[in-house]
Formats: structure tokens, sequence, C-alpha cells
């Protein structure tokens, strides 16, 4: 007689009862490993407070993506960005919750995750330049740091992944 490996299958019902799905688009059926995050609709309205600005600050410099599709992913983002209280705003991200909620978002859905982080490059720097941070010097120098880094990697992967 087959023992069936019990554990597996517990630990597997526990994962499902205590980790939830923050789905993203891309594969309905995949899930992330962190707790949801109720969709932010405030970070969502500051960034469209927000878009003005930086839409005249997109057009000021010679990017190859459209600065539609740009919001798009800086949206997909924040919406699943953690708010924590009227202090803390998409103006001054926390490092670490930052990393986590990119990591989750690459995890879930890589290409999206990507766009984002692409994306999320572009809104710091037009944060910096237009001096709306409102984070610390050390907050920006980490949440750069960690773009540039995941960025970094995807351009080492497509250089040497041959083209078709």
């Amino acid at each position: 007689m087959k023992r069936r490996n019990s554990v597996g299958r517990n630990q597997r019902r526990r994962a499902a009862r205590t980790n939830h799905v923050c789905i993203q688009s891309g594969d309905q059926r995949k899930a992330t490993t962190t707790d949801v995050v109720p969709p932010s609709s405030s970070n969502v309205r500051e960034l469209e407070a927000l878009a003005p600005a930086f839409i005249g600050w997109y057009g000021e410099h010679p990017f190859i993506a459209d600065v539609g599709v740009v919001l798009e992913n800086l949206k997909r983002f924040f919406r699943y960005y953690p708010e924590f209280d009227e202090k803390r705003a998409i103006t001054a991200l926390d490092p670490y919750e930052f990393a986590e909620r990119l990591a989750s978002l690459i995890i879930s859905a890589v290409y999206e995750g990507l766009a984002a982080a692409y994306s999320l490059m572009q809104f710091m720097n037009f944060l910096h330049d237009s001096g709306r941070w409102f984070g610390s010097s050390e907050s920006y120098r980490a949440v750069n740091g960690i773009l540039t880094d995941i960025i970094c990697l995807d351009m080492s992967v497509r250089l040497r992944t041959p083209q078709v």
C-alpha cells in the first residue's frame, strides 16, 4: 500500500488558507506568496495628481516608451503598494516595502514587473529632478539602486539570450 505524502498535502492546505492570491495581469492561476495588500486607491489618485507634471517632464526627455504605457505600468505597481498612513506617499517610498512589492510583481508576472521597474526608474528620476521626492536621500539611493540592479540584470539576460 502506497503511503501518501500527507505532510506535503497538509503544508499545501495550510498555505492555501494563509496565503492569498494577489493577481496582477498575466496568468490568472499564478499566486504570490506575500500577504494580500488591498488595492490602494489613494496611491493611484496621488499618481494621477502627479501625471500632468510627469507627462510634461517625460516629453522633455528622449524616452522610447509611450508615456501612456509608462503611466499604466506605474498604476499597476502603485495599486498594490501599501498605504500606511497620511505621512507616507508615493513620493517617499520605503525601500524595504518597495523591494518586496516589486519582487512580488516580478515573481507573479515577469513582463509586467520588469516593465514596472523601467517605468519606476523614470518616475524616480522625475521626482528627483522636479524636487518632488519627499523621502530621505538614503531611501532615494536605495530605491534607485534596487531599480538599477533589476534593470542591469534584465539587460544582462537579454544580451546573453540569442535573438531568433
